[in-house]
């Protein structure tokens, strides 16, 4: 049975692993809780180790005696700091931990931080909070695979009893985390612990008042549990409960020193008290040095029986409200807050007492007043007290008759009484003695010590060991005189009496109150002294000089020393084989001088590290009944020991045998096919190694061709052959024994499987689309190829059909051998499967296997066709086009023009898809101009269309104006005609004819005087009322209004036919009023007027006609300027209009036009001049 822990740093966490098996009467070693987190410390914590542990031994520093010491007084805030060392080689190798470990060192800090009350044992209490706190950190962990570092928070908080320093309860925190170095953000919690001690009664470690050699005993039962989470202790250990015995004495005064001359870093504490504590059996435990001045520990040293060894030093006090202070060697001073004075330090049972208390002016500012409660704690007295004027105050209590916990000869009982006011405490001690009796000196034999010297090995004896001895053992003897009454005794004289008769005088002196005298000798046991006991006599006041001594009775004192003899060994020769129970007996071992016997077994064993490891098994009946995992000649060590605890050892070899190792092959079938795998499974084990079940068997199986492998249990394999096949496979343990085990399997036929079908054209192998599917065009010519797989004997035999187009279901093609291969092509577009099956010799068929093709249609093609020049409306154009396709569908192709692409004519599909004139060639003409669009496509047996368009640009040809010859009189309407102009056929019906009929006038004010629409029509009338030459101008335009056809004739206009007398008449009034003629006759008349006048009467100045002639008079020809004014023109006409009317005013038509000038290259093919004069210079700009 083994138990193991995780990996940290290398070392393992392991908390309990006994080696080996037991049987019988053996006992374990048990582990307490506080060893399994001290465990877990150990290996996280660095490790270091003194050399000074290995020095010899030397004296002791020498101080002084610190006399009688009452229990201190601490106030909130004092604070120690003490060097911590903790050594766990001897627990780790006992529990079989495995790891290296050494000392631990760390400073703790233990700070008062509250004063409080606290129920134990139905009593309140007044009990200190002590807060104890540590950081410990390691680099370099490993932890799972994962270096980094180790923080460790350790915190204890004690509660111990103001009157004695008596431990209550203590609660121990720990919280531990790992962090991976480079990636903090994985920190791991590895335990967040809290484990809770109480003690049932209070563990008095100190028996106030303190003073040499006292000693006294103390029974208390402690009960741990635990809370808080781990993943590495688990499960927690379940609450345990332990009763211990421990025997405290005061064994030495002066400065901290152990035997090696190791001290404290504490300067001062040079009167302190060496405490010594032993378990039940006599064996010491460890020692504390008390040190008053401190009111603390400086040393602390323990050994627990689990093998732990914990060590405290005291380098730092830091006390509340002293002065001057050295916190590295003087407390300074500092008075107690309430200073207790008890009647009497020592009283009998059941008495009253006065108890007198004072409050210190350095605590309270005004002492007089204060409120104070003395606490008699075990008679759960508590009495209320007001201080006087001076801060002091009294009262008195019945001391009662309770006993406590820490029994000693000397005394009754002792209890401290405490004060308290606000948060400060006060405490004295009071003696209980039930006999209390003036003087009584006597020998005290519980304190008698020896210090046997056996070859070296030093052994202290008392009382609580028994002394025994064997001949030739060297005694250092130690007895001790003691005075239990309360006046001093006088000096008088001691002897000692050794066992051989020899007496020894001494000089005892004087002895206080509970005063103990030392007197020391050295006493051989003789080599020839036969078994049995042996005297040892001291007595007091041999001279009986105290003669008020109570009793004398006890004033001689006597030990047995028991003279033995070492236990005899006596062992079987034993062996066996590995993995076997093999039984050691040494039961026949005896104790010549009788009792019984009991056996420590030193036990090794190979944990498969370089060198052996060892376990301890205790056994009272001197068996073992113990197994080993692997082979060798072991040596156990056996030590018998007798009920005096004398040791012999003897060494027995045990011889344990190799096994081999077992091995067996198992599959979850006998038969399988051909090529297809098999897994057999390979069991073996080595009962011997050194690894955990099933142990290192390395396995190998020849001649199988493993998937996993050469060496594997696990093998996975197949044959390429029909029929039976054995495999062997064979196990070697770490010892190079071998074992192997076989297995038959039946292979059979297999089908044809891994059908690979290919296809390739010239370009190499064609792959398939997301879809599985070959993309091949019509008339593509390809080459399908078939492969299949099958066992070494049927490959060869194997046949190939094909079924190539599922269209051509006659079509079939059979091939023989492991290939084939056939040449293929579609003339059908569409999605086509073909199938192959291939089937072996025995008629097995791998299954038809289909594969898709997609046989994809070529679009036809249609060469370039050549751009057409510019044409006019009405002339025709004859084009061609050219067309192919693949040679399968080229015979069906379906060649068409559409020469109106904006309108479907046929009504099925697009507008630019009809089939207006079937076939390559086309003539064609259009009347309208602008760019025409013809559609030349071709579309095969699939549908697939594709199209050419060609763009033709039909010139517009503009009106030519002809009109007639115009005969126009003044004042007589003129017939206008050029109903002759000539157009395009398709244009002349839609002429728009505009006259303007003075072209030297802007009617319609455009800034233009010779475009004006002054008439519309092919032939208008219009009566011209001037005569002379006149220039009109005839425009006319078809659809494009941007190319008109103008025309600008200059005529005579005849004057008009009348009589003078009409002419005269249109001269005064109408439209060809003239003023000047109007003006003339206007002055004629008035000229007759005035000459009738004056023959009449004589003219007056102021005549009223006059003035009405004046007004007249100015009035016309202010309105004949004005009208005058009104016909002038603006500015004279454009020299053009004198120009136009002088080139046709001879001939009254319009000159010919000739046209832009011809290019370089001539006149444009297939023009003729005439085009060239209408058309020329829109052809011009077009090549522009």
């Amino acid at each position: 049975m083994s138990t193991t822990g995780p990996q940290v740093g290398g070392e393992a966490l392991m908390f309990f692993r006994p080696r080996g098996f037991g049987m019988g009467d053996v006992r374990l070693s048990r582990v307490v809780p506080a060893a399994l987190v001290l465990l877990l410390l150990l290996n996280l914590v660095p490790l270091q180790h003194h050399d000074v542990l290995g020095d010899e031994r030397v004296s002791r520093s020498q101080g002084s005696d610190p006399g009688v010491s009452d229990v201190p007084t601490w106030r909130v805030g004092d604070r120690w700091i003490y060097s911590g060392t903790f050594d766990p080689s001897i627990l780790v190798t006992d529990t079989g931990v495995d790891a290296t470990v050494g000392e631990i060192q760390g400073d703790t800090t233990s700070e008062v931080t509250a004063i409080s009350m606290q129920n134990v044992d139905n009593m309140s209490v007044l009990a200190y909070t002590l807060r104890s706190s540590a950081n410990f950190d390691k680099s370099g962990v490993s932890l799972e695979g994962f270096g980094g570092n180790v923080y460790i928070q350790y915190t204890q908080t004690e509660y111990l009893r103001v009157s004695d320093l008596a431990p209550i309860r203590s609660e121990l925190d720990m919280y531990i985390r790992f962090v991976p170095s480079g990636i903090s953000f994985l920190e791991q919690i590895l335990g967040d612990i809290t484990i809770t001690t109480t003690y049932s009664p209070v563990n008095e470690n100190y028996d106030f008042p303190m003073r040499a050699n006292e000693r006294w005993t103390t029974t208390t039962t402690s009960t741990s549990t635990w809370s808080g989470q781990s993943d590495y202790i688990t499960p927690f250990p379940p609450p345990e409960t332990d009763t211990n015995t421990t025997t405290w004495v005061v064994t030495d005064v002066g400065k901290p020193s152990n035997d090696f001359g190791l001290t404290t870093d504490y300067n001062g504490c040079n009167a302190s008290y060496e405490m010594t504590s032993y378990n039940r059996d006599g064996v010491s435990e460890g020692y504390r040095w008390y040190c008053p001045e401190v009111r603390n520990y400086a040393w602390l040293h323990t050994s627990e029986d689990i093998g732990l060894t914990i060590d405290f030093r005291l380098k730092r006090y830091d006390p509340v409200g002293a002065t001057g202070v050295e916190p590295y060697g003087n407390p300074g001073v500092r008075d107690d807050c309430l200073d207790v004075a008890p009647e009497r330090q020592v009283t009998a049972l059941n008495t009253p007492m006065e108890v007198w208390v004072h409050a210190s002016a350095s605590c309270f500012t005004n002492p007089a007043g204060q409120t104070v409660e003395l606490h008699h704690e075990v008679e759960g007295i508590v009495a209320t007290m007001t201080t006087a004027a001076n801060g002091s105050a009294s009262t008195t209590i019945d001391i009662g008759d309770a006993l406590d916990s820490s029994a000693t000869q000397l005394d009754y009982a002792s209890h401290g009484l405490v004060a308290k006011s606000g948060n400060s405490v006060g405490a004295a001690t009071v003696t209980l003695d039930q006999y209390l009796v003036g003087l009584d000196v006597f020998a005290d034999e519980e304190a008698t010590v020896i210090l046997r010297n056996r070859s070296g090995e030093i052994t202290p004896l008392n009382a609580l060991s028994g002394y025994n001895v064997l001949p030739g053992d060297t005694l250092d003897i130690e007895v001790s005189f003691n005075n239990r009454g309360i006046s001093t005794s006088s000096a008088t004289d001691a002897r000692l009496t050794l066992p051989d008769g020899v007496a020894t005088t001494y000089q005892l002196p004087a002895l206080q109150t509970y005063q103990a005298h030392k007197v020391n000798t050295v006493w051989t046991v003789p080599e020839q002294t036969a078994i049995g006991p042996l005297q040892l006599l001291w007595e007091a006041d041999v001279s009986q000089v105290n003669s008020a001594d109570a009793n004398l009775q006890n004033n001689l004192g006597s030990v047995d020393l028991f003279v033995g003899r070492l236990p005899t060994p006596v062992a079987q020769e034993a062996d066996g084989l590995t993995r076997e129970v093999i039984l050691i007996n040494a039961s026949e071992s005896f104790d010549e001088d009788g009792g019984d016997v009991s056996c420590e077994f030193l036990v090794p064993f190979d944990d498969g590290t370089r060198i052996w490891d060892y376990e301890k098994v205790v056994s009272p009946a001197c068996t073992l009944n113990y197994t080993w995992i692997d082979d060798g000649v072991y040596p156990v060590e056996i030590t018998v020991e007798d009920e005096e605890r004398d040791t012999s050892v003897m060494t027995l070899n045990v011889t344990v045998e190799n096994r081999a190792p077992k091995i067996e092959v198992r599959s979850q079938r006998t038969e399988a096919k051909v090529e297809y795998p098999i897994t057999l499974y390979a069991f073996a084990n080595d009962s011997d190694s050194e690894k955990v079940w099933p142990g290192v068997v390395d396995v190998y199986w020849p001649g199988a061709n493993c998937k996993e492998g050469y060496y594997t249990r696990v093998c996975t394999t197949t044959s390429n052959v029909e029929g039976s096949k054995t495999f062997t496979a064979v196990g070697t343990d770490d010892d190079s024994a071998t074992a192997s085990a076989t297995f038959d399997v039946e292979f059979t036929n297999i089908q044809p499987h891994s059908i690979n079908i290919q296809m390739v054209d010239e370009g190499g192998p064609i792959a398939m689309d997301a879809q599985d599917t070959w993309q091949v065009v019509e008339d593509q010519f390809v080459s399908v190829r078939g492969q299949a797989q099958d066992s070494v004997d049927d490959i060869e035999g194997l046949t190939h059909t094909w079924w190539p187009d599922d269209a051509q279901p006659s079509l079939i093609r059979v091939f023989d051998g492991r290939t084939s291969e056939y040449d293929m092509v579609w003339f059908e577009a569409g999605l086509h499967k073909m199938r192959l099956e291939v089937t072996d010799s025995e008629g097995a068929s791998s299954g038809v296997e289909e594969r898709w093709v997609n046989v994809q249609n070529l679009p036809p093609t249609i060469e370039p066709i050549a751009p057409v020049l510019p044409v006019a409306e009405g002339q025709t154009v004859s084009v061609s086009g050219r067309s192919s396709d693949t040679p399968s569908d080229l015979s069906t192709l379906i060649r068409c023009w559409d020469i109106d692409p904006s309108m479907d004519s046929d009504d099925i599909g697009s507008a630019d898809d009809d089939c207006d004139v079937i076939g390559d060639n086309l003539t064609v003409a259009w009347n309208r101009s602008g760019t025409q669009k013809l559609v030349y496509h071709v579309t095969d047996d699939d549908g697939a269309t594709t199209s050419e368009v060609l763009e033709v640009l039909v010139l517009n040809t503009p009106p030519i104006v002809r009109t007639t010859t115009f005969s126009c009189v003044a004042y007589a309407n003129c017939l206008l005609d050029a109903s002759s102009t000539w157009d395009a056929e398709n244009d002349i019906k839609d002429l728009t004819v505009a006259w303007d009929i003075d072209v030297s006038v802007d009617s319609n004010e455009d800034g233009i005087p010779d475009n004006d629409a002054d008439l519309i029509g092919k032939t208008v009338s219009y009566m011209f009322k001037e005569d002379g030459l006149h220039s009109v101008k005839v425009m006319a335009w078809d659809e494009d209004p941007e190319r008109p056809g103008m025309k600008v004739i200059t005529f005579a206009v005849l004057p008009a036919d009348r009589t003078p007398i009409e002419n005269l008449g249109a001269a005064l009034v109408g439209e060809e009023a003239s003023p000047v003629a109007q003006l003339s006759l206007l002055a004629a008349m008035l000229l007759l007027v005035l000459l009738f006048s004056r023959r009449g009467r004589k003219a007056e100045p102021t005549d009223a006609w006059d003035k009405v002639s004046d007004a007249l008079t100015v009035g016309l020809f202010t309105d004949r300027e004005e009208q005058v004014k009104q016909k002038r023109p603006e500015g004279p006409p454009p020299d053009y209009l004198f120009q136009s009317d002088l080139q046709t005013a001879p001939s009254g038509t319009v000159a010919d036009h000739n046209g832009p000038p011809l290019p370089p290259s001539g006149l444009p093919e297939g023009w003729t001049m005439e085009q060239w004069e209408h058309y020329g210079q829109q052809f011009l700009d077009s090549q522009a």
